[in-house]
């Protein structure tokens, strides 16, 4: 009986195996490609390149960084998400916010659950930042004016990111409506850091991780959340706030992160428990943690579970405030 089924067995498995199913995975033998959803030259960016190198050590083969910009990050989540789900192409994002606003109000060909979180490898602070000569010299000194003269000031933000929130969020607790400020949009922080320090707007919610490498043309008013230590001297939003009778609750810049398609760690366990252990070796690798400090991207390693979590939180925060991305 058993002879009679053995060819039968033997083409069964030979298919199997030239489908890479039952062959031993020796993967990687091809190069891997990380999509940066953002343009090149900002933290995103930098943060990607710092890594590539150190993975493609730990790996074995060549690690590319791709830049994939446009539509809030949509553009290069869909594309990473378009690409075989092998582990060959890993998406560097700023899963919050800017996927909220994808799924939200840009209808993207995706949702949450389509992603897996690797790690939240660094999280960005949003500051109120002005022109190096600015007349103003705090952000009392900014709010009041834009208090006592609605509408007459410009402030910059790059569309549907945490800084674009914490602006309306900020307006908002003072009890300002929209048109107290006049807003310009930008698509990443690298123009916007350029207009700022140009003086072409009189002021910005940026990231301040970000414009470390600018920041000699720029003066940072105030930080959201607890004090740096780059900037011990810089108030927090919240104290300023606190005073006039405001206490917002604001949400995070973004989360850097790395995210690979959900069901990569379903259809190739042993490559996804491959990649998540020499990706968390770089991320807590001397040679990273120097990099990223020179660069002022500190890197973190909290992992999968909880970078998942703290994304669910912050959507949740983000759907208190989804009004301000339709509001004119």
């Amino acid at each position: 009986m058993l002879t009679r089924w053995l060819p039968a067995v033997l083409g069964f498995v030979f298919v199997l195996a030239a489908h890479g199913a039952v062959a031993a995975d020796t993967w990687p033998t091809k190069p891997i490609t990380i999509v940066v959803a953002t343009a090149a030259g900002g933290g995103f960016d930098l943060m990607a390149r710092m890594t590539a190198p150190l993975l493609s050590a730990k790996l074995g083969v060549p690690v590319a960084v791709m830049n994939r910009e446009g539509g809030s990050e949509l553009i290069g989540s869909a594309y990473a998400l378009s690409q075989p789900h092998d582990g060959n192409t890993i998406l560097v994002v700023g899963s919050v916010p800017y996927w909220y606003a994808d799924i939200n109000e840009f209808h993207a060909p995706f949702k949450l659950d389509d992603f897996d979180v690797l790690n939240i490898q660094s999280e960005d602070r949003s500051s109120v930042m002005v022109p190096k000569n600015s007349r103003f010299k705090s952000l009392k000194e900014l709010l009041a004016e834009i208090k006592a003269h609605p509408g007459t000031l410009s402030g910059a933000v790059v569309r549907s990111s945490g800084e674009f929130y914490n602006m309306g969020i900020l307006r908002e607790s003072l009890g300002l409506p929209p048109s107290a400020i006049r807003v310009v949009t930008y698509e990443s922080s690298t123009p916007l850091r350029s207009a700022l320090a140009g003086a072409q707007v009189d002021f910005a919610v940026v990231s301040l991780d970000a414009s470390a490498s600018i920041i000699q043309l720029l003066t940072p008013l105030a930080i959201f959340g607890p004090p740096v230590k780059d900037f011990p001297d810089l108030p927090s939003v919240e104290s300023v706030l606190k005073p006039m009778g405001a206490n917002p609750v604001f949400v995070p810049s973004s989360y850097r992160a790395f995210v690979v398609p959900a069901d990569f760690k379903t259809l190739y366990p042993d490559r996804y428990k491959k990649l998540l252990a020499a990706y968390k070796g770089v991320v807590e690798s001397p040679e990273l943690i120097a990099k990223a400090n020179a660069a002022s991207l500190p890197a973190q390693w909290i992992g999968p579970d909880k970078s998942r979590a703290e994304i669910a939180r912050a959507f949740a925060l983000l759907k208190r405030h989804e009004n301000l991305l339709t509001e004119k």
